[in-house]
């Protein structure tokens, strides 16, 4: 019966420990403003007024003047795409070499001069990523990553975006070539 009483008050003891502690870590934050830089130029736009964008289609601020009323609807439908993909593999490819690969890259057009550390960077983006899924039962789209973003003000490199959305662009079309070859219709 000693024994018994023992036990229940270490775990009673420790789980009050446990709880205390977790209140008096700081918590981490959510993306509230989004930067956009290019050399010596920035531009910011909050998190709700992307938001508000998607949901009503109107364009305040500096959307008005960036997001043309023809691109309206392809930038909501860019904003809000949702991409499936199941957090373990999800998980299990940033955790990659590859996966390393694509964060490195992509740190470079995500806060690249607020966090001068990269490993940072992977870390936060890895995080993002994972926290958006979760959100959206294993769908993730460029808004629920923006708002899962561990850090008060995400960061863009534009310089560095366009640099990427090339490449992206390039490879879409090298694997368009070569899904619609004429060489692949004649061996059926």
């Amino acid at each position: 019966m000693k024994n018994r009483y023992i036990k229940m008050k270490f775990i009673y003891l420790t789980c009050t420990s446990l709880l205390l502690f977790t209140q008096c870590l700081p918590k981490a934050n959510a993306a509230e403003k989004v930067n956009f830089v290019k050399g010596m130029f920035s531009r910011s736009i909050t998190i709700k007024e992307l938001e508000h964008f998607t949901k009503t289609g109107i364009r305040k601020g500096i959307l008005s003047k960036v997001i043309k009323k023809k691109e309206k609807e392809k930038a909501i439908n860019v904003l809000t795409r949702e991409y499936k993909a199941p957090i373990v593999l999800t998980s299990k490819l940033l955790n990659s070499k590859i996966g390393n690969a694509i964060l490195l890259r992509i740190a470079k057009v995500v806060n690249p001069y607020t966090i001068p550390d990269e490993s940072i960077s992977i870390l936060a983006i890895r995080s993002a990523t994972i926290k958006a899924l979760d959100l959206g039962d294993e769908k993730i789209s460029l808004l629920r990553f923006l708002k899962a973003y561990p850090s008060d003000v995400l960061t863009i490199n534009v310089t560095e975006l366009y640099k990427v959305l090339n490449k992206v662009e390039t490879m879409s079309a090298l694997m368009k070539f070569y899904a619609d070859s004429p060489l692949e219709k004649l061996k059926n």
